[in-house]
């Protein structure tokens, strides 16, 4: 299995460094952005059904039904092409359709056409460390088919629906970090190229706002210690991104989906430790959960999860959002509603309302 060095190790001579910034964010925080007090707001965590084993580098996407669907990914040392889906009703999950083939670090979306999408990534063998193919299933069915192929072949993607039903699928990697959009029309079977993103990456969050524009958040950027706080927001629209308010923290391997409060959760990851001169030496894994409000502009840290779900998959189902897996075989919901305290925007302030859609599943890698 082709190995892609998210982030770097400290150079020897900072390793005295590494471990003193390491320990302390381990007394301070025991994995870092753990739920904690302060004024954080409640978002109270369950445990839901696990998977039947730990797995990450996965995709997740959940159907018309309400149905989440687990993707691929890795287990231990090699890729798998394992299909688990979580029905709601029942809070449980069961084997789905295998992918024809194992891969991992790809994407997943539900396409405006209902079927659910695996998209790119890496698979081991023959068919090369980067992928461009895409197959579709329509839930209920029992076998993948495959669709038109992406026209730039990458891993470490991201993947959402827009409003427009169409799917979008961001940055990634292949041999260095993409700043590529490309967009899927179910209707056509076909890609199109948009704008690409300011800031290229891989391994961000990606989520479609209730506003209709296409949320990139995070990720890594090339080089070592690479994990970035940058917020992008694409305009279907207009073709074109903007810079938002950044994370409030560093973030890479994270996973980002759109809660029924239209409010946008960034969970898990790891978190960027700096030594005590402020020199990027590392990235710990983290329980944080930051939300963004697009009415607002404005992020918030809310609590945190339980487990530390890196490189693994974030959607939304019903009145819940759902952290799955991510080198473990945990799974974790959350009800996210209004109710939760919302921080009021600064001074003069003009962020349009957006107006309520419905809001697209993603998950990450």
């Amino acid at each position: 299995m082709t190995t892609i060095r998210i982030i770097g190790r400290a150079a020897p001579r900072r390793a005295l460094f590494l471990a003193i910034a390491v320990a302390v964010a381990q007394i301070l925080t025991p994995v870092a952005g753990a739920a904690g007090g302060g004024d954080r707001s409640a978002v109270h965590w369950r445990a839901d059904d696990p998977l039947s084993s730990p797995r990450f580098a996965l995709a997740a996407a959940t159907a018309p039904d309400g149905s989440i669907y687990a993707i691929g990914g890795a287990i231990g040392a090699f890729a798998t092409g394992v299909v688990e889906v979580y029905t709601p009703r029942t809070r449980q999950w069961k084997a789905g359709p295998s992918l024809p083939r194992p891969r991992l670090r790809l994407a997943a979306a539900t396409g405006g056409d209902g079927r659910v999408y695996a998209i790119g990534g890496s698979s081991p063998g023959a068919e090369g460390a980067f992928l461009s193919s895409v197959f579709a299933l329509t839930p209920g069915d029992d076998h993948w088919v495959p669709v038109a192929p992406m026209p730039t072949e990458r891993q470490l993607l991201a993947a959402t629906a827009g409003a427009d039903g169409r799917v979008y699928a961001v940055g990634g990697h292949r041999r260095n970090s993409l700043a590529t959009l490309e967009i899927y029309d179910p209707r056509v079977d076909r890609w199109t190229t948009g704008a690409s993103m300011p800031t290229p990456r891989y391994d961000m969050g990606v989520a479609s706002g209730p506003d209709g524009r296409i949320y990139a958040i995070g990720g890594c950027g090339d080089g070592d210690t690479n994990a970035l706080n940058v917020v992008e927001a694409y305009s279907p629209a207009i073709d074109s991104w903007t810079t938002l308010a950044p994370l409030p923290s560093r973030r890479c391997l994270v996973d980002a989906t759109t809660g029924p409060d239209g409010r946008i959760y960034a969970i898990g990851g790891c978190e960027l430790v700096t030594d005590p001169t402020g020199v990027p030496v590392d990235c710990v894994d983290t329980t944080r959960v930051d939300v963004y409000s697009p009415n607002t502009g404005i992020w918030e840290t809310v609590t945190g999860t339980t487990a530390a779900h890196r490189e693994g998959a974030a959607v939304t189902s019903g009145r819940r959002i759902f952290a799955i897996s991510g080198h473990t075989s945990a799974v974790e919901s959350a009800r996210a509603t209004a109710r939760h305290r919302v921080p009021q925007p600064p001074a003069g302030d003009s962020s349009p309302d957006p107006q309520p859609q419905a809001d697209a599943m993603r998950s990450g890698r």
